[in-house]
């Protein structure tokens, strides 16, 4: 896995390597043959919660991140006080302990069939009305995390730090099974205050993700003030 070293490479349109991003591979078995067709039965829908949702605490890790004009964006679905001090964030998976820590977003899963599905074919996450979003310093970061290391506490202690809650948060993912191409994307729209400044930002993200080449595309803006 390519560590966060070449941050400085991903730019606002960015040619990115397979990740085990989560959506498309919720810890299910990663080789069971995606069925690219659109099935009869009505889908099943789970509700987060009572489902666990995402076994991490960010999206964000070693090959996902959301970079603008030198500004890392890092959305926190769980409450980063809870984050084990010293869990890596550039691995993004943590089970089970990450869901133990309390979800700051709800949500719902659609399925064609949970039993036998490797991940579902459509996920929608809402905010709870106070997402932590995180925004530093794309050089800060890559210097802090050249020894393939992350944890929340040097990510809070880079002085560029600015702590931002959504009090907007809509996060949109069509998975590589829900049918037709095949191709899944994802789309991530924010915004809030920033906490230090009370100044507004907006946050977006689109990725698009290609399941036969491995290929990734992602889209950033990210706007203070």
């Amino acid at each position: 896995m390519e560590m966060k070293a070449n941050i400085n490479q991903q730019k606002k349109e960015t040619k990115m390597n397979p990740l085990t991003h989560f959506k498309k591979i919720l810890i299910l078995p990663l080789l069971i043959p995606l069925a690219l067709v659109v099935r009869a039965n009505p889908p099943v829908i789970e509700t987060i919660p009572p489902h666990p949702g995402p076994p991490w605490y960010a999206n964000f890790s070693a090959d996902f991140i959301p970079t603008d004009d030198g500004m890392v964006g890092i959305a926190f679905i769980r409450e980063p006080s809870c984050i084990p001090t010293d869990f890596n964030l550039l691995l993004l998976f943590d089970v089970p302990a990450a869901w133990g820590c309390e979800l700051t977003v709800e949500g719902k899963l659609w399925w064609y069939d949970p039993e036998t599905d490797p991940f579902p074919f459509q996920e929608r996450y809402y905010g709870l009305g106070a997402v932590p979003i995180y925004f530093v310093d794309e050089a800060e970061l890559a210097a802090a995390t050249q020894d393939g290391v992350l944890t929340i506490g040097e990510l809070q202690a880079l002085p560029s730090l600015l702590v931002g809650f959504a009090d907007s948060y809509l996060d949109v993912v069509h998975n590589s099974n829900q049918g037709g191409a095949g191709k899944g994307h994802e789309v991530l729209n924010a915004s809030g205050t920033i906490l230090q400044s009370g100044l507004p930002f907006y946050f977006h993200y689109t990725e698009e993700f290609h399941p036969d080449t491995g290929e990734r595309t992602l889209r950033v803006r990210i706007d203070i003030g």
